[in-house]
C-alpha cells in the first residue's frame, strides 16, 4: 500500500489527468462506439472485457487494448457456442484457450458465427504475438556493442510486427517503412524500412526513435482488435434501424 495520504494521491491524480488530458482526449475521438442491443445479449464479462480494453485504449495501454479484445470476442463465441449447441456443453470450456474456442465453433459449424471465424483467427493472432507472448525481451545496455545487439533485437521485433500489418493491410505497413528519421544533429535523414533491414546504421541519437515506432504500430494493432470485437458485436447483436 502507498505510504502517500489520500489527498496526496488525489492531487498526483489530478496533475496526471491535466497532463493527460490532450492524448487521451485525441485517443477517445479515435475510438469507434459500439452499438448493440442490450435484449440480444445478455454476457455480462464480454462487456466487462470490451469495457477494459476501451478505458486501456485512452489510456494508452495498448497491449491491454488487444487482450481484452481477445477475451471479449472469446466471450461472444463461447456464448455463441452453447446457446446453439446447449448449456449442458459448459464443463468442456474450463481450459479451452481462445484459438480452440474459435476452433470448436468451426467444427461444430455454429452458424451465427461463420462469417466472423476469419476475423477472429486474425485477432488471436494478433493477441498471441503482441499481447500473450511478448516479441521482445529488453537487452541492457551498457557500453556502444550492447547498444547496437539491442537495436538489432528492436528490428526484429519491429519486422515482427510490420508482418502482421501486413496481413492486415500491406498500404499501411509500406508507409510505415517509408517514414523518414531525421538526424536534425548530423543533419540526415534515414528511411525506416533502409534501416529495419540494417541497410543503413543510424546514429544513437535516434535510437529514441525504435521505441515510438513500435509504440505507433501497436496503437495501429489495437485500433484493429477494437475494430474486430465491433464488426463481430455489431454483427450479432446490432441495433437494428
Amino acid at each position: 500500500m502507498s505510504k502517500k495520504t489520500l489527498a496526496e494521491c488525489k492531487k498526483q491524480l489530478q496533475k496526471s489527468d491535466r497532463d493527460t488530458l490532450e492524448r487521451r482526449a485525441q485517443r477517445l475521438k479515435e475510438l469507434e462506439q459500439i452499438y448493440t442491443d442490450a435484449r440480444l445479449f445478455y454476457s455480462q464479462k464480454e462487456w466487462d472485457y470490451a469495457g477494459e480494453a476501451s478505458d486501456s485504449y485512452i489510456n494508452g495501454n495498448f497491449r491491454s487494448v488487444i487482450f481484452c479484445c481477445a477475451c471479449a470476442v472469446d466471450q461472444i463465441f463461447r456464448y455463441e457456442y452453447l446457446k446453439t449447441l446447449g448449456k449442458k456443453r459448459y464443463k468442456d470450456w474450463e481450459k479451452c484457450t481462445f484459438g480452440q474456442t474459435i476452433r470448436r465453433c468451426k467444427d461444430k459449424n455454429v452458424s451465427s458465427l461463420a462469417q466472423f471465424i476469419a476475423l477472429a483467427e486474425l485477432l488471436n493472432l494478433i493477441r498471441n504475438e503482441v499481447s500473450a507472448h511478448p516479441l521482445f525481451v529488453d537487452f541492457p545496455v551498457e557500453a556502444d556493442p550492447e547498444r547496437q545487439v539491442r537495436n538489432i533485437l528492436l528490428r526484429e521485433d519491429i519486422k515482427k510486427l510490420l508482418g502482421i500489418v501486413e496481413s492486415i493491410n500491406p498500404k499501411v505497413k509500406r508507409e510505415i517503412e517509408g517514414t523518414k528519421l531525421i538526424d536534425k544533429v548530423r543533419g540526415e535523414a534515414y528511411v525506416l524500412g533502409d534501416a529495419i533491414t540494417q541497410r543503413s546504421e543510424m546514429p544513437s541519437s535516434l535510437d529514441g526513435f525504435w521505441g515510438l515506432i513500435e509504440r505507433d504500430i501497436l496503437r495501429l494493432l489495437a485500433k484493429e482488435a477494437w475494430h474486430i470485437l465491433k464488426i463481430v458485436a455489431e454483427g450479432l447483436y446490432g441495433v437494428k434501424s
